[in-house]
């Protein structure tokens, strides 16, 4: 977190693909190339054991490479601008809850559903993939342009994922619909017993 303290706001792209998926190496150099291109600095979370040789960090301070992170505390930080993800549910629900745009990279199962889900609230954007699923470097750094540059589609993207941050605080806190919700189901439950 240190790292991210000593970042202007929204100016970091965070990278994770999930714990399940092993990122191919091709995917990998890609990935390398199109934050490199992008100017940005960037926080990448790739597990230990699917690291190489080619994920020294040492003596930049542009780029920060974990094999772990506390997700939540880092897509809530101020410093993070775009959240690079694979669009698993659990990533889904925490990046909406902490207003993080998305750069959707859907690999397998539902995670296709939710890069639609991504796109249709408005939140982010489906980055395109060739046949092998694998993102470019090109199309990497020009889904991070669109969200974190000055153009209007980035900025209703921004605008976008706070509402829906807003809407889900709502939800959750006392009295609302989650609550409700809930509530219901379980008296609903308890009544057909």
């Amino acid at each position: 977190m240190e790292w991210l303290d000593t970042k202007p706001a929204r100016s970091v792209v965070y990278v994770s693909f999930g714990t399940m998926a092993a990122v191919s190496k091709r995917q990998k150099d890609e990935l390398k190339r199109g934050l490199a291109a992008s100017g940005r600095p960037y926080l990448w979370v790739v597990r230990n054991n699917n690291r190489d040789d080619g994920f020294n960090d040492a003596g930049d301070e542009r780029r920060m490479v974990v094999g772990w992170c506390d997700q939540v505390r880092v897509l809530s930080h101020p410093a993070v601008g775009c959240f690079v993800t694979h669009c698993g549910w659990n990533s889904m629900l925490e990046t909406v809850a902490c207003g993080a745009p998305v750069v959707a990279v859907p690999q397998w199962s539902d995670q296709d559903t939710n890069a639609r889900l991504v796109v249709q609230w408005g939140i982010g954007v489906r980055a395109a993939t060739d046949v092998d699923r694998v993102l470019e470097a090109g199309e990497l750094s020009r889904c991070l342009e669109l969200i974190m540059g000055d153009r209007v589609e980035g900025a209703a993207i921004r605008a976008s994922s706070a509402t829906w941050k807003a809407k889900l605080q709502q939800a959750i806190a006392a009295g609302g619909s989650s609550g409700r919700n809930l509530r219901t189901f379980l008296d609903q439950f308890a009544n057909d017993a």
